[in-house]
């Protein structure tokens, strides 16, 4: 097959060498100080009466409403304060002196009010799911996931990485309705949430029990393969379960099949298991066969006959999956369905344009950043320049998108799973401020490496599957 040219546009006009008036546009350093401002402007010290006593802070998901509660509450990895300790330790790894010490300081406040606050989730039902309150987006399972890079920077964290997972473990079979797991969910924002938590806390704890718990519970999502005329494929979660019908099958990253691919590709690669191996081809296969195909490109189609890019619905966590079905497998025809989506991202317009679907979501589950972590990661995966540039182009749009003011940079962004109906211009990892200057982060670190040669390195959550360090 031969690749069509793409073209990808400016967003930076120029005339006569300068920026044309009025379309400025910060280098990456000042945005991400302004956007820092406005993630501080969400931050609440405990002080001598609050739960985690002083040195702690939480964070207001919303700071123009310091009344808004999010749905995954404000300890979570998503909404709440992991998410923000999340963020400031990447920061950290990008920036250095002072600027690097105030990151790393903000991190440890974050850390310490959720060190003393986490078991306030284990019994939470997030989206009246039983059990996902151990989960990855609102739970247990992500915010442990946080602790293990804490642990290593600051041992004293270690304890509490492993009570949180030592916690997950004793639940196993309590929930879910069903003898193995936690929730009755198959998919990320269930039991796969859960497994990947999992392993990565027996990598880097060294301790086999975690990835023991998550193989029994991985050979009872497998137990429940099912097979159609798109070949092999997983019951993720009910649509009921988030306000839907209860005929609607959900997928994407969080909610189907596609997550359930990247949840066996995590299980053959932490064991050398068969089962998940081919399991994970299996559903990678089905992933392809979902997608329309348009000569080099392909888009994923989803609920109302639109087609998402982002990461919980859309092309950018099929890429995630399809990417670790790759390292699983060693199969290159998986990595090429990765380069398909990517290129029926950019055909589609973007960056500079917001189709059906895509309009008014900017963070890492939904939107825009979550397209940037994309073209990011194919770039290292491939070392094709156009994946750099496309990333550059798109942390422009992403720029364009904000607000900025004397209270920092933000960006009024709609949501497909928190309460809908108002722009909200939130601080937390997966639906705010804190993960979209994640995004950019790693921009200005790889765009850094490429102009200087030095080393690119970025700590990885347990569910992102592209390169940490090259």
């Amino acid at each position: 097959m031969t690749l069509q040219p793409i073209e990808l546009p400016s967003l930076r006009p120029q005339f006569a060498g300068v920026a044309f008036p009025g379309t400025e546009l910060p280098d990456l350093g000042t945005a991400l100080r302004e956007v820092q401002t406005w993630i501080d402007a969400g931050e609440r010290p405990e002080g001598s009466e609050g739960s985690a006593g002083p040195g702690a802070s939480r964070w207001l998901a919303w700071p123009d409403n310091p009344e808004f509660v999010p749905l995954y509450g404000g300890l979570s990895l998503n909404t709440g304060a992991a998410g923000i300790a999340w963020h400031a330790l990447s920061a950290a790894d990008a920036t250095d002196g002072a600027a690097a010490e105030a990151h790393l300081a903000r991190a440890q406040r974050a850390a310490a009010y959720v060190a003393a606050n986490w078991r306030d989730v284990a019994d939470t039902n997030f989206l009246g799911i039983a059990g996902t309150g151990l989960g990855f987006y609102g739970g247990l399972s992500g915010i442990g996931a946080v602790f293990l890079e804490l642990a290593d920077r600051f041992p004293a964290y270690r304890e509490t990485a492993v009570e949180i997972f030592d916690e997950i473990l004793v639940r196993a079979g309590r929930t879910g309705g069903r003898p193995f797991g936690w929730t009755s969910a198959n998919a990320l924002l269930g039991d796969g949430g859960v497994l990947i938590g999992l392993i990565a806390a027996s990598r880097r704890l060294g301790d086999p029990r975690y990835v023991d718990a998550a193989v029994v519970a991985g050979l009872g999502i497998l137990s429940e393969e099912r097979h159609g005329d798109l070949g092999s494929w997983w019951h993720g979660l009910d649509g009921e379960l988030l306000g839907l019908g209860s005929d609607i099958e959900l997928d994407g990253f969080e909610l189907g099949t596609t997550g359930i691919a990247f949840v066996f590709a995590s299980l053959a690669l932490a064991t050398g298991d068969e089962r998940f191996r081919d399991a994970a081809a299996r559903a990678g296969g089905h992933i392809a066969a979902t997608a329309v195909v348009v000569d080099d490109a392909a888009v994923i189609p989803r609920m109302g006959d639109t087609y998402s890019f982002g990461y919980c619905t859309g092309s950018s966590g099929a890429i995630r999956a399809l990417i670790q079905v790759y390292r699983a497998t060693g199969d290159a025809e998986h990595l090429e369905w990765a380069l398909r989506l990517g290129r029926g991202i950019l055909r589609s317009g973007v960056p500079g344009r917001q189709t059906p679907g895509n309009a008014w979501v900017f963070h890492q589950c939904c939107g825009s950043a979550a397209v940037l972590e994309s073209f990011i990661g194919l770039w290292h995966e491939t070392g094709d320049r156009l994946w750099l540039d496309a990333a550059q182009v798109q942390g422009d749009d992403l720029l364009i998108r904000s607000v900025s003011d004397a209270r920092g940079r933000r960006w009024y962004s709609e949501s497909h799973v928190l309460p809908v109906g108002t722009l909200k211009a939130e601080v937390g990892h997966q639906v705010g401020a804190a993960g979209i200057a994640l995004a950019l982060n790693r921009l200005d670190v790889a765009t850094r490496a490429d102009a200087s040669g030095t080393p690119f390195r970025s700590i990885r959550l347990p569910d992102d599957p592209f390169i940490a360090a090259l």
